[in-house]
């Protein structure tokens, strides 16, 4: 009987000495860690940049290649002119009187002009706005004066302007 104790007792330490691991440096696994500049060229150190010539000649011959080939390019036969602007409906100004048609026409030629000011003035004239008052009460922060001529917008507009 006590053979057989014995040789339970060694069988089972046994057992736990085999499927127990022996090992006698724990091994790390890779990790990510966030570094700044000065703590990554610590660790790598800083490299010398290494000039690859041929890489650098053949980098060259591309650039030199596109250049060439940008300035030779040729328009073919096959290309038709684009026309950009849209096509602009003909306004109808039969219905103004004539002289609301010279008014709108002298608003559009100075919004057309160098200096689209003027068209802007050309409006304002029915509103009793002059050019130099308003510019002279804009550069000393005034307020602009209106003085409405209502014969000269019941010429102008007749009634509609009462609205």
């Amino acid at each position: 009987m006590n053979f057989i104790k014995v040789l339970t007792l060694v069988t089972a330490l046994g057992y736990v000495g085999l499927t127990s691991a022996q090992a006698e440096e724990v091994n790390t696994l890779p990790t990510i860690k966030v570094m700044a500049d000065s703590e990554l060229r610590e660790e790598v150190g800083i490299v010398p940049f290494q000039e690859d010539k041929g890489a650098r000649k053949a980098l060259q011959h591309h650039i030199q290649k596109d250049e060439n080939d940008i300035q030779n390019f040729v328009i073919g036969d096959n290309i038709a002119a684009i026309d950009i602007q849209p096509s602009m409906s003909q306004v109808d100004m039969n219905q103004l009187s004539p002289l609301q048609q010279e008014y709108v026409l002298a608003v559009a030629q100075g919004l057309q002009s160098s200096d689209p000011t003027k068209g802007l003035f050309i409006m304002l004239q029915p509103l009793g706005v002059d050019r130099g008052k308003a510019l002279d009460a804009v550069s000393n922060n005034e307020s602009i004066k209106f003085n409405f001529d209502t014969n000269r917008l019941n010429i102008m507009f007749g009634d509609k302007w009462k609205k």
